[in-house]
């Protein structure tokens, strides 16, 4: 079909038997690289500028992108009459230019201005809430494999160690109902680790320290003390203690623990070993030496202390 890029319209009917125009079209920039262009073929164009139209009135839209067609709308020639079509407006009105998608009659292929973007930013909306899905929470799961964290055992009922939890060990963290968890380390949390925190509503307390390192860096035993308070208050409980890898500070925490449950030194240092392997001298020592007061709560300190 010939289309005729005209700026207004020539009429036709200044005669009684008037021929209908073969064609009348304008186009539409929608943005620097996409343009819209709508004719009118075989239609009537009155002498005031409105368009009347014929039985072979075709109304065609095609979008253009980067100069290359990427689609056509063909629309009812009714919209002109039932619209009162202009030439001298005559597209702002058939509803083709604002979306894109015709109004009635058939379309061969419709595509909007804006397809793509939405397509875009609704593909990112899928990733992220994708990879949102499977970093939070997998631990919901009902089948979900029940790991522990590095170096886990129990300590005494409701007391529990381990060495730094990943989100692998979720399910199994949640199987305990913890209510505190004690960290003996500088690391900070991932934030997942932190999520599933706030969402299972488990307390952190977070003591910063460094393990013994001779010459110079020994334990703080008020550090010690102050973390076996809160271990020994029945309220905390169930409670998780973890440091690193679970070996050197927790096991100086644990012996320090089991000289208040009046264990042997023997017994002490052969659990001690079972964790933390080698190093022993300096943490051995540190549990041997151990005398500060540990203020806990006679309320509320645990049964099998």
């Amino acid at each position: 079909m010939d289309t005729i890029i005209t700026s207004g319209a020539q009429s036709n009917n200044n005669r009684p038997n008037a021929e209908p125009n073969k064609s009348q079209a304008r186009i539409h920039a929608i943005s620097e690289n996409i343009q819209v262009t709508t004719s009118i073929t075989n239609a009537i164009v009155e002498e005031d500028g409105s368009i009347t139209p014929t039985p072979a009135t075709v109304i065609t839209t095609a979008i253009f992108e980067n100069g290359v067609q990427s689609g056509t709308i063909q629309q009812d020639s009714h919209l002109l009459s039932r619209n009162h079509i202009n030439i001298n407006n005559p597209f702002s009105d058939l509803g083709v230019l604002s979306g894109g998608t015709a109004l009635s009659g058939d379309t061969s292929r419709s595509v909007s201005p804006n397809t793509e973007q939405q397509s875009q930013q609704q593909q990112q909306q899928q990733q992220q809430q994708q990879q949102q899905r499977q970093r939070e929470y997998h631990y919901e799961n009902a089948n979900a494999v029940l790991v522990p964290p590095l170096n886990f055992a129990m300590v005494a009922p409701g007391v529990y160690r381990s060495g730094h939890p990943n989100k692998h060990n979720f399910p199994f963290m949640r199987k305990l109902g913890l209510k505190v968890i004690v960290q003996m380390s500088e690391e900070p949390y991932a934030p997942d680790l932190v999520e599933f925190l706030e969402k299972e509503n488990i307390r952190r307390i977070h003591y910063k320290i460094e393990g013994n390192k001779e010459p110079f860096i020994e334990i703080d035993e008020g550090v010690i003390s102050d973390a076996l308070v809160n271990i020994l208050d029945s309220r905390n409980h169930p409670l998780l203690i973890h440091c690193a890898k679970g070996k050197h500070r927790i096991g100086c925490l644990i012996g320090c623990l089991r000289k208040i449950q009046n264990w042997s030194m023997t017994s002490i240092f052969d659990e001690y070993r079972r964790f933390a392997g080698s190093k022993v001298l300096a943490d051995q020592e540190f549990i041997e030496i151990f005398t500060a007061i540990v203020p806990y709560s006679l309320e509320h300190k645990p049964f099998w202390l």
